[in-house]
């Protein structure tokens, strides 16, 4: 049996303020009521500490917005992240939904985007009265900062990144890159490379460190860095291209995602190189169309279908109330062995 709800009243009684500077704050609008930063930290750390969440219903009412109990849901990712983690999370919530919603309870799931780094410039993002719950994902590190910061005044779950006071879900630290690195040593690749894209979400910089540390530990060499523009196929393309007009030389290729990888192919194929033979690819996430190249991609499957299913229900008992203090997650991808690392002796 859940516990009862903590209140206001028992935050402002813990911290020695008025309920209605707790309420203040915890909708994000202590600036305007002018309340000190030493008052809005204290109120902060004791709502985390008591284990407060969020009535989003009740702030509804009071708002007049709708007198039916209906919960805005919204699924957060940046405009230039691949589509595949997206369209898992909507799936998972739109089935959960089916599940969840009665008679007297309706749901309606959004998907909100936001240019990567610029998080902060959204619009409403801070009303405390504009979601009921949310899923954020695809951020960058600029975009953490600014959530830990400004404490989102709703249940928030965190997928693949760790961001202070919030229930995180992520894969399990350095394994991705550890074993991307592994698998391609394990292929005799004695000169390998990793495929990244300019901006480094916290899940790919812990990647990127992985592998780069493991090839250096077990080779002796740096690992090359080719850096693309963006995430799309036609991206990993012209960075591979010009890598190699340059004179850059590999034997093994890890792409952050299976979208870079598919352009590596074109690339390799084009410099007149061949998969596996000459470059062994690795690619993150295995996506549809993973099985499907010439030859098959071997994947680490990034560990997205796992943390969706870790993700969900939790969004759901946080609305419920059922979680209060933030917890942290780990799900350990699969790997998927397939011939595009299958070099011949």
């Amino acid at each position: 049996m859940s516990k009862p709800a903590v209140t206001i009243y028992e935050i402002a009684k813990h911290v020695g303020v008025s309920p209605a500077a707790v309420s203040s704050t915890l909708a994000n609008r202590h600036i305007e009521r002018r309340l000190s930063s030493e008052t809005v930290r204290k109120i902060r750390e004791a709502a985390t500490a008591l284990g407060y969440v969020p009535n989003m219903a009740g702030r509804r009412l009071r708002a007049h917005k709708s007198a039916t109990r209906q919960f805005d849901l919204a699924i957060l990712t940046s405009y230039e992240a691949p589509l595949p983690l997206v369209g898992q999370v909507l799936h998972a919530l739109q089935r959960a939904v089916d599940v969840q919603t009665t008679e007297h309870t309706r749901y309606a799931v959004a998907i909100e985007m936001f240019h990567a780094g610029r998080l902060s410039e959204k619009a409403g993002l801070l009303d405390a009265n504009r979601y009921h719950g949310v899923i954020l994902t695809n951020t960058l590190p600029v975009d953490d900062a600014f959530v830990a910061e400004a404490r989102l005044p709703y249940p928030v779950v965190v997928l693949g990144r760790r961001i202070p006071h919030y229930h995180c879900v992520l894969e399990a630290p350095d394994f991705v890159g550890r074993r991307s690195a592994e698998v391609l040593l394990e292929a005799k690749c004695g000169k390998p490379g990793i495929l990244h894209s300019r901006q480094l979400t916290h899940t790919t910089s812990d990647r990127l460190a992985a592998f780069t540390r493991v090839v250096k530990e077990r080779t002796g060499r740096e690992a090359a860095k080719i850096v693309s523009t963006g995430l799309q196929p036609h991206d990993g393309a012209v960075a591979l291209e010009a890598f190699f007009s340059e004179g850059g030389q590999l034997d093994g290729l890890f792409a952050v995602n299976d979208s870079l990888a598919a352009g590596a192919y074109r690339a390799i194929k084009a410099s007149g190189r061949r998969v596996p033979d000459d470059v062994a690819v690795v690619g993150i996430g295995d996506y549809e169309l993973a099985e499907y190249l010439d030859p098959p991609l071997t994947t680490v499957a990034g560990a997205n279908e796992a943390m969706v299913a870790e993700a969900v229900p939790m969004l759901f008992r946080l609305l419920r109330g059922e979680e209060s203090v933030s917890t942290e997650v780990l799900v350990v991808p699969p790997v998927f062995m397939r011939q595009s690392t299958q070099r011949r002796a």
